[in-house]
């Protein structure tokens, strides 16, 4: 059975910082999504299209199992319209880095103009004696060459070629290292919200379980109720019965058509709230309970163990991410500070009808420049990323406050539902043994049928019970996984198992 949900899980994917330490940004390739492995060690694994039919896997004596909870998270991972927007949000991220490295690089400029002018100067007036005609050849005394010139027009062809390479800038230095900040600010957003989503299908998955074995537990109460009705009318007729036992048994009877209808409603919304997150319809009719286990409950970990957990946690590690980008902005800030160099290199050239305007130059520059003052600008803004800084710190204790109490919550609720269980399954025992007694009791008059109708609601009521509390270990086993930084799909395959342990579905003929 393990290897069977095995197969159905996702593979572990490689560590969540290998990609972000990276300088720039791959894509991934097409019909691939990125997995962070921080809790859920997923690959970019492609899953099966929504729509399709999702077994269980088989068990052993060759009965179905339960819908598989690691496949349907897969699916919810490719289905999920929100992580979807997440995952392309933190790739826009990303580009940041590449777009920080180009303002490392040469800038190379080529521009082309073509302009007409016309003027007016000491050549148009006819002030100059280059300017006049001589009266044999028609044309200005300097020659041909001044005839644009004197008059006053000119059309010119300009070419330029520049270039220009940062040798020395501090602010493209530090926003380079804000940008890989901020691309791991963004990644771990995406795992946090994949840790969510991974809780949220499994406690929609454990309610429809839930509801839909709710159903089939009222349902048969139903069943012994309406024998338990027939009977109780027969006797009446017969004269031998009291009506206040028919009344009862009606009246139960009632109720558990109420409550069933109100158990179906509940499993058409968590399916439906299911389906929303994965795309896939699934179906937990037929299952059967088949033993309720009342020991072999592991004991949940020692609260000390779990306190080095807390910087495990996706919500501090997040909160610390952005910490490390408000400092990372505070040093982007200060750069203003630090003198720029740049050196330029340039090659223009103009092509004109008056000669005397045509031109050649090649250019070297150096420049530096420094800020010396800008009206308060610079500190302002160095004051105003400290307070943001301040603020981001507050923000990682106050994660790591919630996170040591969500431990010590779930912890406690973990230990507090193994107690219930075990009670519960030893009245289960109890309660069936006093069914039996109160059947044998009836039947010999010694008994009411007021009492086996208690005794059989109150036995169906425990059973419910256990399944609900049975439903809650496993989630806040969940959480606290989750809350200590360590959930994966192993954890959704132990559920698996958990839950194939105490269903199944009715052996055929």
């Amino acid at each position: 059975m393990l290897a069977g949900v095995l197969m159905a899980a996702p593979s572990a994917s490689a560590d969540f910082f290998a990609n972000i330490a990276r300088s720039s940004v791959i894509a991934p390739e097409d019909g691939e999504t990125w997995r962070t492995s921080g809790q859920l060690p997923l690959t970019a694994t492609p899953v099966e299209r929504p729509g399709t039919p999702l077994p269980g896997d088989d068990a052993g004596d060759g009965q179905s199992e339960l819908p598989s909870l690691p496949q349907l998270f897969a699916h919810a991972l490719e289905h999920e319209a929100s992580l979807t927007s997440q995952r392309l949000r933190a790739q826009a991220e990303g580009l940041e880095v590449p777009l920080a490295w180009a303002r490392f690089k040469p800038q190379i400029d080529a521009s082309l103009s073509r302009s007409y002018t016309r003027s007016r100067n000491i050549y148009t007036d006819g002030n100059v004696q280059s300017c006049i005609d001589d009266p044999e050849t028609g044309v200005p005394a300097a020659g041909e060459a001044f005839e644009r010139r004197c008059q006053g027009i000119a059309t010119d062809t300009d070419r330029r070629l520049s270039l220009s390479q940062p040798l020395f800038s501090m602010e493209r230095v530090r926003q380079l290292q804000k940008a890989n900040r901020q691309r791991d600010a963004a990644w771990l957003q995406v795992e946090t919200h994949e840790r969510d989503l991974a809780l949220q299908v499994a406690e929609t998955y454990l309610d429809s379980f839930y509801y839909a074995l709710r159903v089939d537990l009222l349902e048969s109460k139903r069943e012994s109720l309406d024998l338990q009705v027939r009977q109780a009318q027969r006797a009446y007729d017969l004269g031998i019965g009291d009506r206040i036992d028919l009344l009862a048994a009606q009246a139960e009877f009632d109720r558990t058509l109420a409550d069933i209808a109100a158990a179906r409603d509940d499993v058409i919304d968590s399916l439906t709230a299911l389906e929303r997150l994965t795309g896939i319809t699934v179906d937990f009719d037929g299952f059967v309970l088949r033993e309720l286990p009342v020991d072999g409950f592991e004991p949940p970990v020692v609260l000390a163990k779990l306190k080095d957990s807390i910087a495990n946690n996706a919500d501090v590690r997040l909160a610390e991410a952005r910490r490390r980008l408000a400092h990372a902005d505070i040093d982007t800030r200060r750069a203003d500070y630090y003198p720029e160099l740049t050196l330029g290199l340039s090659y223009s050239k103009r092509d004109s009808d008056d000669p005397y305007r045509d031109s050649e130059d090649k250019r070297a520059t150096l420049q530096a420049s420094v800020n010396l003052y800008r009206g308060g600008y610079t500190q302002t803004r160095v004051r105003q990323g400290t307070l943001l800084e301040k603020a981001a710190m507050a923000d990682v204790a106050n994660a790591q406050r919630q996170t040591w109490e969500q431990i010590r919550q779930y912890r406690r609720s973990i230990g507090a539902d193994i107690k219930r269980l075990q009670a519960l399954a030893r009245s289960i025992d109890s309660g069936e043994l006093y069914l039996e007694a109160a059947d044998k009791g009836a039947a010999l008059g010694l008994r009411d049928l007021v009492d086996v109708l208690d005794a059989r609601a109150d036995l169906y009521t425990q059973r419910i019970q256990y399944v609900e509390v049975f439903r809650r270990w496993l989630l806040d086993r969940l959480k606290l996984e989750a809350a200590v930084g360590d959930l994966d799909t192993n954890d959704m395959v132990n559920v698996m198992r958990q839950l194939n342990h105490i269903v199944a579905r009715p052996a055929t003929g």
